[in-house]
């Protein structure tokens, strides 16, 4: 068995090939492998077929902790580990570090693998380093933001201009395609094509007015097909399904074996319990007025206002959203808007005032009557008129010229009558 104290640098060999190094046998993608391997086995030979084949199935893809500890079980008296001290200190924290124990709370899909928080750091290292300065750390991470801001915008851009490929041309494939966003949207694409391949009904039971419907799943892991069971409560009353998979619970995206239900009832639409506003092409369209859920206590009796004004742009982009790009439909907007432009032109209330008074409220201070303090008069401070010329200059401009004959001193020279040196001599 293998401790603390073993050398990862020099293995002997890889699975079936000799190594010189671990990061020639370890993917990029699992690094992971490598205090697994250490702390468990002497070579990697021998931790090859425990990591990849045994350990990280029943990490990653244990849906329940009761099948995470069954396979856990299994895993720990074939390879003989059972005094292995690590694991056994591994599994008495399972529940802070297996995700089959968060299945049921949303965490919008960041529990996946390392990759996330891996690809923030090299975005991230490409602005800092360990010799910057406060400042120049400040100013670097402004800008890192900046071009993740950047990046968003272009993405918003493409999903409200551009229409994702179909695969099937179904009716709620393309309902998910007027909602989802472009990368939510392929996320959504590839659970309805699992529905349709790799799903079938294997019993259907009724229980106090719900279906149970067991569903027969083909996967293929680690290059070998699996045959997976799940289990799908439906309500027929509203439409509602909850899968023993929870990757909706979990990630707030209907999974293939919902969509797979949905689709044999019939449904065009996706319903709206499955539709999560953040995955969604409004998700940002409604303006945000506050920072970090502060609100300044200068400015609490104006709440209700910004909730209101908040409203009225989700509205307004809900009403461009549905219109699209459909001639009629964009002229109910602007006949609705007009009437709506007159309406408001009518109605007393100075705009400007309101907007003075939001101001002084957010400052904390009024705007004086009387203005004491007048902005200075602008003064050119670029030069002083002609320039000065020194005497090298002088010199140089003077060589340049060509000599001509002076009438007075009767001498070809730089000079001429007029400002001959004799005549002042003279």
């Amino acid at each position: 068995m293998g401790d603390d104290s073993i050398d990862l640098t020099t293995p002997t060999k890889g699975l079936n090939d000799p190594v010189d190094t671990l990061e020639e046998w370890v993917p990029k993608c699992d690094e992971e492998i490598k205090p697994v391997v250490g702390k468990v086995f002497d070579t990697l030979e021998q931790g090859g077929d425990f990591y990849q084949s045994r350990f990280k199935t029943c990490v990653w893809n244990s849906e329940s902790p009761d099948e995470f500890e069954l396979t856990w079980k299994a895993i720990i008296i074939d390879f003989k580990l059972e005094e292995n001290g690590w694991l056994s200190q591994m599994y008495d924290m399972r529940s802070m570090w297996i995700p089959a124990y968060f299945k049921s709370i949303f965490l919008a899909g960041i529990l996946r693998t390392t990759s996330r928080s891996e690809s923030e750091n090299s975005f991230f290292g490409n602005y800092l380093n360990k010799n910057l300065s406060l400042v120049e750390f400040w100013m670097r991470f402004d800008s890192a933001l900046e071009a993740q801001r950047h990046n968003e915008l272009l993405a918003d851009n493409d999903t409200l201009h551009s229409m994702p490929e179909l695969k099937m041309h179904k009716d709620i494939e393309k309902h998910g395609r007027e909602v989802y966003t472009h990368q939510n949207f392929y996320i959504f694409q590839g659970e309805l094509w699992s529905a349709c391949v790799d799903c079938g009904v294997e019993e259907t039971k009724e229980d106090n007015g719900q279906l149970l419907i067991f569903i027969l799943e083909q996967l293929v892991v680690n290059g070998n097909k699996v045959s997976k069971h799940r289990k799908v409560v439906y309500n027929p009353s509203n439409h509602i399904a909850h899968c023993s998979c929870k990757m909706f619970e979990s990630e707030g995206m209907p999974c293939r074996h919902i969509l797979f239900v949905l689709k044999g009832k019939g449904l065009s639409e996706i319903p709206s319990y499955y539709i999560i506003n953040r995955w969604t092409k409004l998700a940002t369209s409604t303006p945000i007025f506050y920072y970090d859920g502060n609100v300044l206590e200068a400015c609490s009796k104006l709440e209700s206002e910004s909730k209101l004004i908040s409203d009225a742009w989700a509205k307004l982009f809900k009403c461009m959203h549905l219109a699209g790009t459909c001639k009629d439909k964009l002229l109910l907007v602007i006949n609705e808007a007009s009437s709506i432009e007159m309406k408001l032109t009518k109605m007393k209330g100075d705009v400007g005032a309101s907007k003075l008074n939001e101001l002084e409220s957010f400052v904390g201070s009024t705007v004086p009557k009387n203005v004491d303090i007048l902005p200075p008069q602008p003064s050119n401070t670029k030069g002083c008129g002609k320039r000065i010329k020194g005497g090298k200059e002088k010199a140089m401009e003077q060589q340049q010229k060509r000599t001509r004959l002076c009438k007075t001193c009767r001498q070809f020279s730089y000079h001429d009558s007029r400002n001959c040196p004799t005549k002042s001599s003279s």
